[in-house]
């Protein structure tokens, strides 16, 4: 019963929660500098579909810098507008200087993904939260400074990846007990830490189109495992086994996120270690909530005298709230099959 009213609650929560576009709003806004050459820097700031024309961000400069647009194109997820600039009147051209994000109209509370490629190595890498419009771009790495930035990022990914909060949930669904519940965790955990980390590290790469596509195809057979209510099958019988197996190509999602922040090289071990970190604090804090919730409902039920057999259609009903939604991101992920 408490599994039937935690997928109530998630359902409810999510889709009233989630905007439009669904796994793909929640996209940072993504600016990437390269150095080609001494205090010379190729700015490339890719910004999400959720981000209306008129209201484009503009990106500012120390006022001793040179700036040359070469406009904003269309790629398969996103518009991407390049800039060229020259801070030869600075020192240290960029470095430890302040960069500012201005929106045209309004501040669409997006996150800001910012990566600094040197030409001499050490990237320098941070996630702005949407209320902070500014950067200090940090003269050298430190591991502490590079902890705090992939922490939180991995934080961000998972709570703004609905997608992976869905297989969770879905997972939540069908092990109910606390110990099964656990056992499925632990094994959707270790299986996208070793993932994660052979894709994050070069051992081992998949194309981003079709995992992201099966991973929505993941979450459409949870969801049709939690909507059979056949506790003989596969998915109720070993949750753990389920979650390790699609664990391991959730793994590869979150090393595309990775992929986009990138690795600072003198601080691999730190970024990969607290990326992950970061990702099971996000995982383990939706779960620890999703519950504490779940427990005030369920008593709330039972103290309204609500019987478990109308309890029991609220499972199902979670069911389609998780498998409408999973099954239109993979007819709409197809797209990226052909999209150049």
């Amino acid at each position: 019963m408490i599994a039937v009213v935690k997928g109530l609650f998630v359902c409810v929560l999510l889709l009233t929660s989630a905007r439009p576009a669904w796994a793909h709003d929640a996209r940072p806004l993504s600016i990437q500098i390269v150095e080609q050459q001494k205090s010379t820097y190729r700015v490339d700031v890719r910004m999400p579909p959720s981000i209306d024309a008129l209201n484009q961000p503009e990106i500012s400069f120390p006022a001793a810098c040179m700036i040359r647009s070469d406009g904003v194109r269309q790629s398969a997820d996103a518009f991407v507008k390049t800039m060229f600039v020259v801070c030869s009147a600075l020192e240290d051209g960029i470095e430890g200087q302040r960069i500012g994000i201005r929106y045209a109209l309004f501040n669409p509370s997006l996150s800001t993904l910012l990566r600094y490629l040197p030409a001499t190595g050490g990237t320098r890498t941070a996630v702005l939260p949407p209320d902070q419009t500014a950067w200090t771009v940090p003269r050298e790495p430190d591991w502490k400074t590079v902890a705090n930035d992939y922490l939180v990022l991995g934080i961000w990914h998972i709570w703004a990846g609905i997608d992976h909060l869905f297989f969770v949930t879905g997972l939540l669904l069908l092990a109910k007990t606390p110990r099964r519940i656990a056992l499925a965790v632990t094994g959707f955990t270790l299986a996208h830490s070793v993932t994660l980390s052979l894709s994050a590290l070069g051992v081992v790469r998949l194309p981003v189109p079709p995992v992201e596509a099966i991973i929505a195809l993941s979450i459409l057979f949870v969801a049709g495992e939690v909507a059979r209510s056949d506790a003989e099958s596969l998915a109720r019988r070993y949750p753990l086994a389920i979650s390790s197996s699609f664990g391991l190509l959730h793994g590869f999602g979150f090393a595309a996120a990775l992929g986009e922040a990138g690795l600072p090289r003198t601080e691999i071990a730190a970024a990969l270690l607290f990326f992950n970190a970061g990702v099971e604090v996000g995982q383990l804090a939706f779960i620890a909530v999703a519950l504490a919730l779940v427990a005030a409902i369920f008593r709330g039920t039972r103290s309204a005298g609500i019987h478990a057999a109308n309890l029991s259609q609220f499972e199902r009903i979670a069911a389609y709230c998780l498998g409408i939604p999973s099954a239109f991101w993979f007819l709409d992920r197809l797209r990226a099959f052909w999209i150049p």
